[in-house]
């Protein structure tokens, strides 16, 4: 398939996507979907980011989220599993 037949998702895009379990997620307009992490998945994400939580107050550089979606512009759309912001 040509670059001018591909379809472009955008944000906007995944409000009209049914809210089944899947996660969905774009990056440079491209839809990727896959289930919702397995739980000791999950559980290895929240340790991380417990980790990752405790080094932040004790340094006072940031603070750590679980599966937080990013906008990155219209055509990056993800979930991370774990993501810092520093201050």
């Amino acid at each position: 398939m040509s670059q001018t037949n591909q379809v472009r998702w955008t944000t906007a895009d995944l409000e009209l996507l049914p809210d089944n379990g899947d996660r969905y997620e774009i990056v440079d307009r491209e839809l990727f979907v896959t289930h919702a992490p397995h739980w000791k998945h999950q559980k290895t994400a929240d340790k991380i980011c417990a980790e990752l939580n405790v080094w932040s107050c004790e340094s006072n550089l940031g603070e750590a989220v679980t599966s937080a979606g990013i906008i990155f512009t219209d055509a990056d759309n993800v979930i991370p599993d774990v993501v810092w912001i520093s201050k």
